[in-house]
């Protein structure tokens, strides 16, 4: 892929939450750095997955690319089109063409509202069609997303867990969105219906030429559904390579030992793979260890790695990394 296929730059992405002290009169004692300066392309009509643990700030991140948190400091850059320097009402305009699907699909749809007004919401912010052909809007899109179009003015709580998930991804189609944060869409679903609606995406992404950043902590979905994975610990972006290239060749230990927890259905292999279990917990982002934020559970910590920030370096074939070891 050439540079002219990025739809998305993110250059430096930064989100601190302020923590704050007293009652009457409240001060700012610190930050929760939940995005600590992160930086990665996105291509056209590809999808990136962005994994690890929870709280390492997969969600915050996609939130703040979409600019439903704003940025501390940094750049998102969509089209050309720098959204950090936009106003209010250009930002909305914009907001057509980007749009999110949430993890819980039982929070994220307004029980008190029918599918009809849930999906057909983009529309009428966005002035998209009169009345009559909203309605003609949502039932397509029910269609679209495998979901009987008579099922129109029903509410949220008839539906089951991965029917819901459907009607997200709907309401994140109506506006004719081209890139789209998928935030864990399947963690929330049984096993069984998992599989159902990452074909749906895929099937979507093929019909649409949709662009996806995909948020997950299941490495083997990821492999199956995304075409480049980065690998975020603390608020920062360890490793990013193709999929291929990051499960067959991983470099950061921290990659290591997340895909060594990724069982093979094969036994005999699995017999013979080395499990590595990292002692120790997340460092609070609130204080951060000097140097690389992985040093105080790293198995291969140097003096060096306590010192000084590791460098973000290009180890061949858009294998990215950043590790004092490699």
């Amino acid at each position: 892929m050439s540079r002219d296929d990025v739809i998305v730059q993110v250059k430096d992405l930064k989100k601190y939450f302020p923590v704050t002290m007293g009652i009457l009169i409240q001060r700012q004692v610190g930050a929760v750095r939940a995005v600590d300066g992160v930086s990665f392309d996105i291509y056209q009509g590809e999808t990136l997955g962005l994994v690890g643990e929870s709280g390492c700030g997969k969600t915050t991140a996609g939130r703040t690319i979409l600019h439903l948190y704003k940025p501390t400091a940094g750049q998102v850059i969509f089209d050309g089109i720098d959204l950090t320097s936009l106003k209010s009402e250009e930002l909305r305009h914009m907001r057509r063409r980007m749009q999110m699907i949430f993890q819980d699909p039982f929070a994220s749809l307004n029980s008190r509202w029918t599918i009809s007004r849930i999906i057909g919401e983009p529309l009428r912010v966005h002035k998209i069609a009169s009345s009559s052909e909203q309605i003609e809007r949502i039932q397509q899109l029910l269609h679209l997303v495998h979901l009987n179009p008579r099922f129109i003015n029903r509410y949220p709580h008839e539906f089951s867990g991965g029917q819901r998930q459907r009607i997200g991804i709907a309401r994140a189609l109506a506006s004719n969105a081209e890139f789209i944060v998928c935030d864990e869409p399947i963690s929330a679903l049984d096993v069984s219906i998992q599989a159902q609606v990452v074909n749906l995406l895929e099937d979507l992404q093929e019909q649409l030429e949709l662009t996806y950043l995909f948020i997950a902590h299941d490495l083997s979905m990821v492999r199956h559904i995304c075409s480049r994975v980065a690998v975020m610990y603390l608020g920062k972006i360890v490793e990013l390579a193709s999929k291929n290239e990051l499960y067959d060749h991983p470099l950061h230990p921290y990659t290591i030992a997340l895909l060594s927890a990724v069982p093979v259905p094969d036994p005999s292999v699995e017999r013979q793979r080395k499990r590595i279990v990292l002692e120790g917990d997340v460092p609070s982002p609130t204080d951060p260890p000097p140097g690389c934020y992985f040093n105080t559970r790293c198995p291969h910590v140097m003096e060096v790695c306590c010192e000084e920030e590791p460098l973000w370096r290009d180890m061949g074939g858009a294998h990215f990394v950043a590790c004092h070891k490699v």
